[in-house]
């Protein structure tokens, strides 16, 4: 009886095999990836070729197809839909890709082209990425490091990490940090609820940069001098500077207030803070929700 019932168990569970292909590909070809679990490593190479390796179970199969200069791999059943399926896909340096999926953990290197990463629970990480790249997610943690190009990079709950990435950023969370290292741009807006803003990075003549928290720290990290008016909006928390500040303007008793780093009496960048609640920082360096300081690395929250 127990070998009959053993037998049965084994003949009704899916077996799990693997799918390797390699497929000829244009460089200029846009790559779409769209899946309902699993992970999508995307790796590149030298070579016109595609090559996608997935592990997934005998019930299901993957399907590349393409529709003029686009490429679609996704992971089909015969019945329902297929649910948690691992791929790791080799392309061609300059390809645009985008990828999205539900219970997806995403994983992007090397690619030079645009890059488009949606999630509904799970990490994005892009290292890599040009022209335009859009990463998001819902629940999870997202990354992106060395990014030529405009970048707009968010998620709901999860942080969000950006570093050594030139152009215009756009960042947003709602509970989670965000932290920006080693960027090079003169259009920055960086917006969260409920977590800490931390931007390293540059402040270029006639750029525009802002940044807003409802409760949490706002430090501002900028190497050698820096030629902007910066305008502050606090309504329950305190500001500090290590270098000297010449105040330009001041509203509602001092929580709303205008300043040019330095004795200069003009400039030609402008930055808003606004945080409407900070706490106290622990750091030995800041105890301030609100602080522009000159060459200092963050304690990662």
């Amino acid at each position: 009886m127990l070998a009959t019932l053993m037998a049965a168990v084994m003949l009704s569970a899916p077996l799990w095999q693997q799918t390797d292909t390699i497929v000829p590909v244009d460089p200029d070809t846009r790559l779409e990836v769209s899946q309902m679990g699993g992970v999508v490593v995307v790796r590149t190479w030298d070579r016109s070729e595609m090559r996608v390796v997935s592990d997934h179970s005998s019930r299901e199969r993957v399907e590349i197809s393409r529709s003029g200069r686009v490429v679609k791999v996704r992971a089909k059943r015969d019945r329902g839909v297929a649910h948690s399926v691992d791929f790791e896909i080799t392309i061609p340096a300059s390809m645009d890709v985008e990828i999205s999926g539900t219970f997806l953990d995403i994983d992007i290197e090397g690619v030079q082209g645009e890059v488009s990463a949606h999630t509904t629970q799970g990490d994005v990480r892009l290292v890599g990425g040009g022209r335009y790249v859009n990463l998001h997610s819902i629940q999870g943690e997202v990354t992106c490091t060395g990014a030529r190009g405009r970048l707009e990079i968010g998620s709901v709950n999860g942080s969000v990490r950006v570093r050594d990435v030139v152009g215009e950023i756009a960042g947003e969370t709602v509970n989670g940090s965000i932290i920006l290292e080693d960027v090079q741009s003169s259009a920055v807006e960086l917006v969260t609820t409920n977590g800490d803003i931390y931007y390293g990075g540059t402040v270029e003549s006639d750029g525009r940069y802002f940044f807003s928290n409802h409760n949490g720290d706002l430090t501002l990290a900028v190497p050698g001098s820096i030629n902007a008016t910066v305008s502050v909006s606090t309504f329950s928390g305190e500001f500090d500077s290590d270098f000297p500040v010449t105040l330009t303007e001041t509203r509602s008793g001092g929580k709303r207030f205008s300043f040019v780093p330095g004795a200069a009496a003009s400039a030609s960048a402008s930055c808003w803070a606004t945080v409407v609640r900070a706490s106290s920082w622990s750091r030995s360096l800041a105890q301030s929700g609100c602080g522009v300081r000159r060459d200092w690395s963050p304690q990662k929250p």
